[in-house]
């Protein structure tokens, strides 16, 4: 009977201290919260190229173990996106409460209509949905589909086998794998590629053949396979010419496919961002929707950029002249025409220090350099033409003053710390703070009390001491002195103050007119059409596009 009773007793505990737990839904209002579930899909995926192997060990052919794969890596440098229809959630941020209706995001963003937030398109599987049945389209970058492909080149590892490819794959976080062998019979190279693909858990093989002789030259149409195959979408065939003005550089999505007249090209069907550009004429920018079983043939007539703006340049020696990537001629160049908007000009000679000049060309205006060239080496003078001491920039003393303010600031919070334990220590000391016990001790025992006031006034003059000495070596800053806001000068503080003045003086004397001419790149403009922002996008391309 006593055991049940004491179990009674311990189950009315238990319940007791449980049923309290019932009001913490109230207590934070969960019953009145609801948020719809949400999703965050991944963004990268790795492709590991690795060495082939020869099946036939030969010396002389070495040079295709890491030969090949460099090949089929000059034809997969173009692929930019994999299309994969059911991506990996990354994240999962599950549903909760009645009839939820906004994400918890949507609701932060309904709440504060004045910040503006990067827009997320894809918010649940929903929306995924739409995209797969065509009522919703995207561009790349924006539809979780298109999973970013990043390329390792392992050439220092060994070749694996098809079957070595699933442990090495999680081990070295490659989402895919490119590896093979080959064999030489009779001036013919048979290669033999496997493709393994980590989240299909599938191997894909490729077979080509080609003559030793030509053999990086006609390896072509391997890559090729192996891209449409990594591309993971139907593709179509894209012909883009220019209207008679050969040689263009075309771009779909930021790819680079080639120069015009651009034929069988081969691209990922769906919503594409097409960019053409050619030195002299205004860049090409148009959207376009490539179909299954389509070709999309295109001329594009390019605009030519007329040189409405003049710039006229003298020097002290005979120089070269540039504006961008575009040759003007020799000093003394006078009243030039050259395309308005903004670039960067750049005097060189042999033997002589390069000097560069942000120009911004305006229409119907003239530009005016005068430069004074000077003799060395370019490569040199730039690269250490800030040093201060040995190899020590401005830049460099810059940031080590900023650390030494760190390190004081972090000295003297220790110093304040410090001297409040101070007052801490001898607090637990000091035994009879009441008026009423003093008086008391006093008088019941006369003799003994002024050899403890002795005693007790020396603890709090020596803590006081300490603190102060502390205090002082720390010093005040304006937001820490509760009395007047006034800075109070202590060792830290001050060598704080100079360290960050230190800082701005090295950073602003670094800061000269020619290092920020050097630096000096175009802007880049959000989007590139006739009028404005085409003026400012054609010296960003003859910058930024290369092929």
């Amino acid at each position: 009977m006593k055991h049940k009773i004491s179990a009674l007793f311990i189950i009315l505990g238990l319940v007791s201290n449980t049923l309290p737990l019932y009001s913490i839904d109230d207590y934070y209002n969960f019953p009145n919260q609801s948020y719809k579930g949400s999703v965050l899909y991944e963004t990268s995926r790795n492709l590991c190229l690795f060495p082939f192997v020869a099946t036939t060990p030969d010396p002389t052919r070495e040079y295709l173990i890491k030969g090949i794969p460099s090949v089929l890596l000059s034809e997969l440098r173009n692929l930019e996106y994999t299309y994969v229809e059911h991506p990996k959630a990354n994240v999962v941020y599950h549903s909760f409460g009645e009839a939820p209706v906004l994400t918890l995001q949507e609701k932060i963003d309904a709440e504060s209509p004045n910040v503006k937030r990067k827009k997320k398109e894809i918010r649940d599987e929903n929306d995924l949905e739409d995209l797969r049945s065509g009522k919703k389209q995207l561009a790349p970058e924006k539809d979780p589909r298109y999973v970013k492909v990043t390329i390792k080149q392992l050439w220092n590892k060994k070749a694996p086998t098809p079957d070595e490819a699933f442990g090495l794959a999680t081990k070295l976080n490659c989402d895919y794998i490119v590896s093979g062998s080959f064999e030489v019979k009779d001036n013919e190279l048979l290669t033999k590629v496997f493709l393994y693909d980590d989240f299909e858990g599938k191997t894909i093989p490729f077979e080509h053949k080609t003559s030793v002789i030509r053999a990086y030259q006609e390896m072509g149409p391997l890559g090729e396979s192996i891209r449409e195959k990594l591309q993971g979408k139907d593709t179509t065939t894209v012909e883009v010419s220019t209207a008679g003005e050969e040689g263009a550089l075309v771009y779909l999505d930021g790819i680079y496919l080639g120069k015009t007249p651009l034929v069988g090209k081969k691209f990922p069907v769906g919503k594409r961002s097409l960019f053409v550009f050619k030195e002299g004429f205004h860049p090409y920018k148009q959207e376009i929707q490539l179909e299954k079983g389509k070709p999309f043939p295109l001329d594009v007539k390019l605009s030519l950029k007329l040189s409405n703006s003049f710039i006229s340049v003298t020097s002290n020696v005979e120089s070269d002249v540039y504006l961008g990537i575009q040759y003007l001629g020799k000093t003394p160049i006078n009243h030039i025409a050259i395309p308005s908007g903004m670039n960067r000009l750049r005097i060189s000679k042999e033997g002589h220090i390069d000097s560069f000049r942000a120009v911004d060309a305006r229409d119907n205006e003239e530009v005016v350099v005068d430069v004074e060239m000077r003799e060395g080496k370019t490569d040199v003078y730039y690269k250490n033409k800030q040093n201060v001491f040995l190899d020590h920039t401005y830049k460099d003393f810059a940031t080590y003053s900023l650390y030494g303010s760190l390190l004081f600031y972090v000295s003297y919070v220790y110093l304040n710390y410090a001297s409040r334990q101070a007052y801490s220590a001898a607090r637990s000391q000091v035994t009879l703070v009441d008026a009423r016990a003093i008086s008391s001790f006093y008088q019941n025992n006369p003799d003994e009390f002024f050899f403890w006031y002795g005693v007790q006034n020396s603890i709090i003059d020596n803590a006081e001491s300490k603190a102060r000495s502390l205090k002082s070596m720390a010093g005040t800053l304006p937001m820490e002195n509760r009395r007047d806001r006034q800075l109070v000068g202590g060792p830290m503080v001050i060598m704080m103050g100079l360290m960050l003045v230190s800082a701005a003086t090295f950073y602003i004397l670094g800061l000269d007119e020619e290092t920020l001419e050097f630096g000096y790149l175009p802007l880049n403009p959000s989007s590139v059409s006739y009028g404005q922002s085409s003026r400012e996008g054609y010296g960003y391309m003859q910058f930024n596009v290369r092929y």
